[in-house]
């Protein structure tokens, strides 16, 4: 199935009102949304000694570090500090690799926290608070959605009270993204780039999180766009929490390890994209264009559902499938596993502008793992990269590619520039950069001291107000 990269999860807030918000209304309004905090994980990944590529030169006996940002809204669901908070397919970059976590309260005072766990088929999480307890969340666990509803999205400001903004329920229906297992399903009359944060009702307590915008946006007349949002309910994030929290761990799913052709109709089986490699399809024998009509005896007429079969197949059970292969029926068998950590030693292909000009190699393009919303890919600039790429400094932070369109593109920052400051700020490595991003909040400006081809500069970067965040699926 074609991936696209994980951005950020926005801390915005929706709320369901029944009529306009009063004085009195903001004030809870304000109160209920300092209950939310943001969750940031932070993952570090000792590459291989052969992960680095840059053209066909391969930099051996260096092994670079490799950070991961997964910042994301959480809700406090006890008086003990447990937090949920949806990571969405990024979980896979997140599991078995003992990231470092922190929560920001509404007060913009930093936690200590730490991973209880992820249930991998509601793609939510549980961290815990650690040293301090923070204000349980309000939260509506028998609260319904109804169609003609208003609601209001605020503005993205972590310096200002919420100014918001409304729009309209248009229609909503039960069920939502199916892998995530229910919810609603509802259409709404304006754009909402926030996923992962919550929605709250007139009392202000949350009722859900929004866990996805399906594609295929409709009209109900020339002028109302009407946008599709999935909502995982606070029932269901419960049920998770509590799952995890009494595991004491991760709850795991079937693996099948496939990825899937979500392009071709899925009513007369599902077809195989590729398998990975030792996963349970390839020990089973099961090949790319094979396509999977039949799961366990059941026919498969639907993308989601089949995806939700392997997810419900208990870990260590055998799966038939019975496959079509360029024309010819045939029944394999696949024993389920649990997905296996991903492979931390992914190469770092590096991509430059062509008046870089490096002497003696010809970059290539490719795609690094150091990637965000931002639109940025950055590494850390060690003596022996540097001397690896004729760099005329030794530390910094190395941009390995910027994305067009974005924040950093618009500001002017090109790849093969190097950060060596931000707003005055010396940065060390990416995980201080990353950090100076959150003080600073969505929306406002940061000033970059640069080297470009050896000459100091600095350019002003406007951080988008309310980043947006693309879902990435991974094998099945």
């Amino acid at each position: 199935m074609p991936t696209r990269p994980f951005g950020i999860f926005a801390i915005g807030v929706v709320l369901a009102l029944a009529c306009p918000t009063a004085q009195g209304q903001d004030e809870a309004l304000r109160r209920a949304v300092l209950t939310l905090v943001q969750v940031n994980i932070t993952t570090q990944t000792l590459g291989s000694p052969e992960s680095v590529v840059i053209g066909n030169m391969v930099l051996r006996d260096y092994r670079p570090t490799v950070i991961g940002w997964f910042p994301s809204t959480g809700i406090v669901i006890d008086d003990k500090g447990h937090v949920v908070t949806f990571v969405g397919y990024r979980w896979v970059d997140i599991d078995a690799r003992n990231p470092r976590v922190e929560i920001v309260d509404g007060q913009g005072q930093k936690h200590s926290a730490k991973l209880v766990g992820i249930d991998q088929n509601m793609r939510v999480a549980v961290v815990l608070c650690q040293g301090m307890a923070l204000k349980k969340t309000p939260l509506c666990e028998r609260c319904e959605m109804k169609n003609g509803v208003a609601v209001v999205l605020p503005a993205q400001d972590s310096s200002k009270a919420p100014q918001l903004e409304s729009a309209q329920i248009v229609s909503v229906s039960t069920g939502g993204d199916s892998s995530v297992g229910g919810g609603w399903a509802i259409k709404i009359n304006r754009p909402m780039s926030a996923i992962g944060a919550p929605i709250l009702n007139a009392q202000n307590q949350v009722i859900g999180l929004i866990a996805d915008q399906p594609t295929g946006a409709a009209s109900t007349n020339s002028r109302v766009d009407v946008v599709n949002v999935d909502i995982l309910s606070v029932p269901q994030m419960l049920s998770s929490a509590n799952k995890i929290i009494k595991a004491g761990g991760d709850i795991q799913t079937g693996w099948l390890g496939v990825n899937v052709n979500s392009d071709v109709d899925s009513r007369a089986g599902v077809t195989i994209d590729s398998v990975e490699r030792d996963g349970p399809a390839y020990k089973a024998g099961l090949l790319s264009n094979d396509v999977i009509v039949r799961w366990n005896g059941v026919a498969i007429h639907d993308l989601d559902k089949f995806i939700k079969m392997i997810q419900d197949t208990p870990l260590g059970s055998k799966a038939v499938m019975d496959v079509r292969r360029q024309g010819k029926a045939l029944t394999l068998s696949a024993v389920i596993e649990a997905r296996k950590p991903p492979d931390p030693s992914e190469k770092l292909i590096f991509e430059f502008p062509d008046l870089m000009a490096l002497p003696g190699a010809q970059i290539a393009a490719g795609d690094a793992r150091l990637q965000t919303s931002l639109g940025i890919q950055i590494v850390l600039l060690t003596p022996q990269l540097a001397e690896s790429l004729q760099m005329p400094v030794q530390t910094g932070l190395l941009v390995a590619s910027v994305n067009k369109q974005t924040a950093f593109d618009l500001a002017g920052v090109l790849a093969g520039d190097i950060i060596l400051g931000v707003d005055d700020v010396q940065v060390g490595d990416p995980l201080t950069f990353y950090d100076h991003i959150q003080t600073r909040g969505w929306g406002s400006n940061l000033v970059l001291r640069l080297l470009r081809k050896g000459k100091e500069l600095k350019k002003t970067v406007q951080l988008p107000k309310l980043p947006g965040f693309s879902r990435k699926h991974p094998s099945r």
